[in-house]
């Protein structure tokens, strides 16, 4: 009986200074950072399969009808678009190894006895706020003064209350 109270406590206090191995998994910066990278990689492939239509496109144009011209149009704005793609795939990999490093270090500050808390939630806000702001369609009227659209990457319409 002895030697299971003994073997719990020994579990018990061992259990409460375990750090978690991964404490970006908890970051939900880090996890909406992981969360565009994929959006980033499924859009990169959807247009490298356009890209491939386009160039197909153009070898069947037929020459001297104008069909050539278009059709390079289109190749040169899709590699555009691959292009940029790339871009900002890559980003979004820097960007999430940076996070993880950075939430690993406010993790070890935080366990310290003066650490702050963490994740911190004023960081999280704000990191929102930059992002929404980002986002948002925002558009000059002479008519209307500013005005925000959808945002971009969405298809709705604009409610009924807004001014458009």
């Amino acid at each position: 009986m002895k030697c299971l109270i003994f073997a719990f406590l020994v579990l018990f206090f061992a259990s409460c200074n375990s750090k978690n191995p991964h404490p970006e998994q908890l970051d939900e910066i880090y996890l909406d950072l992981v969360a565009e990278l994929d959006i980033a990689s499924k859009a990169l492939e959807s247009e490298e399969k356009n890209l491939a239509t386009q160039i197909k496109e153009r070898s069947q144009a037929v020459p001297q009808t104008g069909q050539i011209k278009f059709a390079n149009k289109k190749v040169a704005d899709a590699e555009s678009k691959v292009n940029s793609l790339k871009q900002q795939k890559l980003y979004f990999e820097i960007r999430i190894e940076q996070r993880k490093h950075e939430a690993m270090q406010k993790y070890e500050e935080s366990l310290k006895e003066d650490g702050k808390p963490w994740p911190d939630k004023e960081e999280v806000a704000l990191y929102r706020s930059v992002v929404k702001f980002q986002r948002d369609k925002i558009g000059w009227e002479k008519t209307k003064g500013v005005k925000k659209d959808v945002p971009r990457g969405t298809d709705k319409k604009p409610e009924s209350g807004e001014t458009k």
